[in-house]
């Protein structure tokens, strides 16, 4: 694939070469006009032009992908089309369940359905957890704006910013208080 350009480059530039004058002919010599015969090796002039490589090159490359790809593909499409054929539609046998992929009518499409594409069960039951999920994540919100109202209605201290202490010293601090309430009573004065 990659050499049709090559050969088709150089078949184009064979005509243009060959292009040339017709030689005269006088008693059975050639004498060409096209042609110039130096023995000298003297100066040579070269045309500048731009290269085309960039261009045969994405030509040969795209040749070459194109037909990589396009002959497999054909194949199979043809093996598949003229093999196997489509799918004939039959009773379901009592006691069978038809796959998922059993539904389709065409052997390439049973093939994608089978190996490449999700069972639709397994698809739904993905949707299904992934929309309870969400409903316990919008019911666990909701019961922190619940939790966090209750505490600004009540003027409760704790929060999430709250580091509770150790309840002994709580204890020895209450039980110390109310030594003194019943020592001293509620009518203390300085």
């Amino acid at each position: 694939m990659v050499s049709w350009s090559a050969l088709g480059r150089s078949f184009g530039i064979n005509l243009l070469k060959n292009q040339t004058k017709p030689g005269i002919r006088v008693q059975n010599v050639n004498f060409s006009t096209s042609k110039i015969l130096n023995g000298d090796h003297g100066p040579k002039v070269m045309a500048l032009q731009p290269s085309r490589w960039q261009w045969h090159k994405f030509k040969d490359m795209f040749h070459f992908y194109t037909m990589l790809g396009l002959i497999p593909v054909t194949a199979i499409i043809f093996y598949a089309n003229v093999f196997i054929g489509p799918a004939q539609l039959e009773p379901i046998p009592d006691g069978y369940n038809p796959k998922h992929w059993e539904y389709y009518r065409h052997p390439i499409t049973r093939f994608i359905a089978r190996y490449i594409h999700n069972n639709p069960q397994q698809d739904y039951e993905k949707f299904m957890h992934f929309l309870d999920e969400e409903q316990q994540k919008a019911k666990l919100r909701e019961l922190e704006k619940q939790i966090i109202k209750r505490m600004s209605e009540n003027q409760d201290y704790q929060a999430y910013y709250y580091r509770p202490m150790v309840n002994k010293y709580l204890r020895i601090n209450k039980q110390v208080g109310d030594d003194i309430h019943n020592r001293v009573g509620d009518d203390y004065k300085d």
